[in-house]
């Protein structure tokens, strides 16, 4: 978000840790940060120093990337004494009711909340003090331009592992993390490998921090069943588009995503998907046209849904099309930047209906 809108002359801060990926990567793109190590909810040296920032530096929006921000933003605004919007970009649902004196504070500086699925939507109304009218449905986007078959000619993971265009590859990109699915997938290609020989599943991804023991777990699992030729782990992968190249279909097992990003990356790259019907998936994932739903936690009917598009390769090709047609249409990057810079637009009436640019 950050770098799209600096390309698009707009002038940036990133507020994030000192010494993170995120600043590191910032400062690659000579976008400007400023180093807030932010831990819990209330921080009333960082939210003075924040205020001062945002009076010396005449900010026009402050844009939040998690609830807990909020509680030292928006003092930091009041404390600015400039009328800043503050906007909320909200991820991750929650089952507890924020509508305590606290909450109503902090929720009551937030001029947006950009839920970006429409169960996050719902979550937002139901747990937050925020009016229905401030928020607004604004989905995660991908880079249709770098996640593009037409890009890339090498199947890089194929040529690796040895596995020839005869073998159908079933594709996971994910972190090692309870609820992934990653039981229900190994379960899923035990039974697929009784049925046929020419499949196999690259898992891509590693443990976050503290998951180290989950992913020793699934990897024991996977030695038990007898998969070790059938699940090839290739650990992280910082190229994804150039992984999921080597697919010929994306499996999507997880128990609940409040969106799925991986899902519109593969349907960028024209793949079929195979995906469990839950929660923000619902958004993105067109049943029997842009691939398969099955139920989570079930093994079987993944394994079923997997088989018909193992056995039919126009339904993958037809399916890939489709998918990439509605990434297109729902999900470019390029267009969500579109749509962000309007919701900006339509808080800073008094500038012209245009975010400032110096």
């Amino acid at each position: 978000m950050s770098r799209q809108l600096a390309r698009r002359g707009h002038e940036v801060w990133l507020a994030c840790s000192p010494g993170s990926r995120l600043q590191h990567e910032a400062a690659a793109e000579e976008i400007r940060t400023l180093a807030c190590d932010v831990k819990g909810y209330f921080h009333p040296r960082i939210a003075w120093r924040l205020g001062r920032v945002i009076a010396a530096q005449a900010i026009d929006i402050v844009h939040c990337q998690l609830s807990r921000d909020i509680a030292t933003v928006v003092p930091a605004v009041r404390l600015s004494l400039r009328h800043v919007p503050v906007i909320l970009s909200k991820r991750v649902g929650s089952y507890v009711i924020k509508r305590d004196p606290l909450h109503r504070f902090t929720y009551s500086g937030v001029s947006r909340v950009l839920a970006i699925s429409e169960v996050i939507h719902r979550n937002v109304i139901d747990t937050t003090p925020v009016s229905p009218e401030r928020v607004i449905t604004l989905h995660d986007s991908v880079d249709t331009a770098l996640f593009s078959p037409d890009r890339i000619h090498d199947k890089p993971l194929r040529r690796e592992y040895g596995l020839d265009d005869n073998v159908v590859v079933v594709g996971f990109v994910g972190r090692f993390s309870p609820g992934k699915g990653h039981e229900e997938l190994l379960a899923a290609a035990d039974i697929i490998r009784k049925q046929r020989t020419n499949v196999r599943f690259l898992i891509v991804g590693e443990a976050s921090y503290g998951e180290r023991q989950y992913e020793l777990r699934i990897r024991g699992l996977a030695r038990s069943l007898g998969l070790e030729e059938t699940v090839l782990f290739t650990g992280f992968r910082k190229n994804i588009p150039e992984a999921m190249a080597s697919f010929d279909i994306l499996a999507f097992p997880s128990h609940a995503e409040s969106f799925g990003v991986v899902l519109i990356e593969a349907m960028a790259m024209e793949l079929s998907v195979v995906s469990t019907d839950c929660d923000g998936v619902l958004d993105i994932v067109v049943n029997g046209e842009t691939g398969y739903y099955v139920p989570p936690r079930h093994a079987p009917e993944l394994a079923a849904a997997l088989l018909k598009l193992i056995d039919s390769p126009e339904t993958r090709r037809r399916m890939g099309k489709a998918g990439r047609a509605r990434v297109l249409e729902k999900f470019d990057q390029q267009k969500q930047i579109d749509a962000l810079v309007e919701i900006y637009r339509g808080l800073l009436p008094e500038m012209s209906r245009d975010v400032r640019k110096r």
